[in-house]
């Protein structure tokens, strides 16, 4: 039996469609299923079909941690209220926890096609490997492997592995998976990446918003690398912040009448477009255009607040020791 765990703070119009798609899974594939969300306050409409306790305005991670204690499952299905799981969704998952030392299946959260524009620039932004590098199996659907770490918003677990480690930490949001995703790891459990496993997400629907979460990842990721280097201390990571400091390096030796520095500038801001065009191949010309320059502030964004995660002694929502 699968349970399905849905927290969210109130219903921005997705929910019923997110329902009806994990009732399609049982519906076509013959999975048995219960469905258990967890909203910050009551909603106007109830589904029979669903369990529901209202929560309060508690972390996402308190909210999964309840929805565990309330299932009645053999596997944990974590989602965002915000996702609508595509057919066979759960089949694709499910066949990979016949191996014992699997605990967690994850798969790709691609854009919906109708999404607006503004929201398609965000998850090309994502789904770019200028901006996910590998990690942009997450936003598409790439090849089958293990992974250490791995977003709650498409993640399964068996459930008396999540017990066996007390559910997900609650000192962070966003990065309570990673640390969880850490946790399994070290215990000796495997993390399987379901390219299969797909459910639609919807991208932040301004820009704005996008930075804001963009910055809310690199402030975590920064601060990962050094509470959590097995997992978070990566190269990877670490090139947006190189990029913002050797810009403003070079930026400064131009605007002081060093023309040599000016010129190389000039060159690898026009390599950044090429690779950032080459990147994001396929995508509408509109929507390309869009995106690069999204690109560039989303690096610039992530890369100051990753160098302010790394100085931080302390994020300002974790609790003390």
């Amino acid at each position: 039996m699968v349970s399905i765990i849905i927290p969210l703070k109130q219903d921005q119009g997705y929910l019923k469609a997110c329902i009806e798609a994990c009732l399609e899974q049982s519906k076509n594939d013959g999975i048995e299923m219960e469905i258990v969300v967890l909203p910050d306050d009551p909603f106007p409409w109830m589904d029979s079909r669903i369990t529901m306790e209202v929560t309060g305005p508690v972390s996402p991670a308190r909210k999964r941690n309840r929805g565990a204690q309330l299932s009645k499952g053999d596997i944990l299905a974590f989602i965002d209220d915000d996702t609508r799981p595509q057919p066979g969704w759960l089949k694709a998952s499910l066949h990979h926890f016949t191996n014992p030392a699997m605990s967690a299946v994850g798969g790709p959260s691609i854009t919906p096609a109708s999404d607006s524009f503004r929201a398609q620039i965000s998850g090309a932004v994502y789904e770019s490997w200028m901006m996910s590098g590998r990690e942009r199996r997450r936003y598409l659907p790439l090849k089958e492997c293990d992974v250490h770490d791995f977003p709650s918003c498409n993640l399964l677990v068996r459930k008396s592995v999540f017990n066996e480690l007390g559910g997900f930490g609650t000192d962070f949001w966003p990065g309570e998976d990673t640390e969880f995703c850490l946790a399994l790891v070290k215990k000796g459990y495997r993390i399987r990446y379901e390219p299969r496993a797909i459910v639609e997400h919807h991208r932040r629907p301004s820009l704005r918003r996008h930075f804001i979460q963009l910055g809310n990842y690199g402030l975590h990721r920064g601060y990962f690398a050094k509470r959590y280097p097995e997992t978070s201390l990566r190269f990877q990571y670490f090139v947006p912040t190189l990029f913002v400091l050797s810009g403003t390096a070079l930026s400064v030796l131009t605007i002081l009448g060093q023309t040599f520095w000016g010129c190389l500038l000039m060159v690898l801001g026009s390599l950044y477009f090429l690779l950032g065009i080459f990147s994001l191949a396929g995508k509408p010309f509109k929507l390309l255009i869009g995106a690069l320059f999204v690109m560039l502030v989303s690096h610039v964004v992530y890369g100051i607040f990753f160098l302010r995660g790394l100085l931080a002694q302390r994020l300002p929502e974790e609790n003390p020791k």
